[in-house]
C-alpha cells in the first residue's frame, strides 16, 4: 500500500517542489533587480548633486556608442519595415479602392508603437548585449573588484553613464525610426500605387496626432531604461567562468526583449483604459 502511494504521489510532489523553487527564484530575481534599480537612481541623484564619481566624459562617450553609431542600423531596419508594411497594406486595401490609406497605416502603426518596439529589439541585441559583455568581462578580469578596493562605486562609475546614455538615445532613435519608416512607405506608394509625394504627405499628416507621437516617445524612453538596466545587471552578475560572459550576453538580450514586450503590454492596457 505504501509503495503504491509513493508511486502515485512522488511525481506530483516533485512537480510542486519544482514550481515552488521556480517561483522563489523568480521572486528573488525581481527583488535583486528592484534593489539594483534603486541603487542606480541613487547614483544618478548623486551625480546630479555633483557628489558621485560619475564622469561626464563617460556619458558622452556612451551616448556616441549607443546613439550616433546605432543610427545606420536603425534607419536600415525601419526603412525596410516601412516598405514591407506599405506593400502588404496595399495588397489588402486595393480590394476596397483605398490604397491611399496605406499612408495612415504606416504612420500610425510606426509612430504609436511599432517604431519604438523595433528600435527596442535592435538596441537590445546591439547595445544591451554590449553592456553585458563589457561589464561581464570586467568582472571576470577582476576590474570591478579593483574598483571596489579603491572605494569607487561600480554603479556610479560604470553603470550610470550607460543607463543614462541609452535612456537619452532611445527616444531620439525612435523618432528617427518613425521618420525613416514613413519615407520607406512613401517610396513604395510612389513606385507601386502611383501616389504623388504631396498626396502621401498630406494623408500622413492628416492622420497623425500628438497623442500617438507622445505614446511612441514614451515607449522608447522606457525601453531605454529596461534594456540598459537588463544589460548592466546581467553583466555585473556574470559568473567567473569561461562561458560566463556568453551566458550573460544571451540573458541580457532575452531580458531586454522580454522587458520591452512586457512594458508594451502594460502601457497598452493603461492607454486603452485612459482612452488615449
Amino acid at each position: 500500500m505504501r509503495l503504491r502511494d509513493a508511486y502515485f504521489h512522488k511525481p506530483s510532489s516533485d512537480m510542486l517542489e519544482r514550481v515552488g523553487n521556480g517561483a522563489i527564484s523568480i521572486a528573488d530575481r525581481v527583488r535583486d533587480i528592484t534593489k539594483f534599480t534603486f541603487q542606480i537612481f541613487h547614483a544618478i541623484r548623486l551625480m546630479l548633486g555633483r557628489r558621485g564619481v560619475t564622469r561626464r566624459i563617460d556619458l558622452w562617450v556612451e551616448i556616441d556608442k549607443a546613439g550616433l553609431r546605432a543610427i545606420p542600423i536603425v534607419c536600415l531596419i525601419s526603412f525596410m519595415i516601412g516598405m514591407i508594411m506599405a506593400f502588404v497594406g496595399n495588397m489588402q486595401l486595393k480590394m476596397f479602392g483605398a490604397e491611399i490609406y496605406v499612408a495612415a497605416l504606416v504612420a500610425i502603426s510606426m509612430i504609436r508603437i511599432l517604431g519604438a518596439v523595433m528600435t527596442g529589439i535592435i538596441m537590445a541585441g546591439r547595445t544591451g548585449a554590449s553592456y553585458a559583455a563589457e561589464i561581464g568581462t570586467m568582472r571576470v578580469n577582476d576590474e570591478i573588484d579593483a574598483l571596489k578596493t579603491m572605494e569607487v562605486s561600480p554603479i556610479q562609475f560604470l553603470i550610470v553613464p550607460r543607463v543614462l546614455a541609452l535612456t537619452i538615445a532611445m527616444p531620439i532613435l525612435t523618432i528617427i525610426a518613425d521618420i525613416v519608416a514613413i519615407f520607406g512607405g512613401m517610396c513604395v506608394a510612389v513606385a507601386i500605387m502611383n501616389v504623388s509625394i504631396i498626396e502621401y504627405w498630406h494623408t500622413t499628416m492628416d492622420w497623425l496626432s500628438f497623442n500617438n507621437f507622445a505614446v511612441g516617445v514614451l515607449h522608447g524612453w522606457l525601453f531605454g531604461w529596461v534594456i540598459s538596466i537588463a544589460g548592466c545587471w546581467c553583466g555585473i552578475h556574470t559568473q567567473r567562468t569561461a562561458d560566463g560572459v556568453g551566458h550573460a550576453t544571451t540573458r541580457a538580450v532575452v531580458a531586454g526583449i522580454v522587458g520591452c514586450i512586457v512594458v508594451t503590454a502594460i502601457l497598452t492596457l493603461i492607454f486603452n483604459w485612459l482612452d488615449i
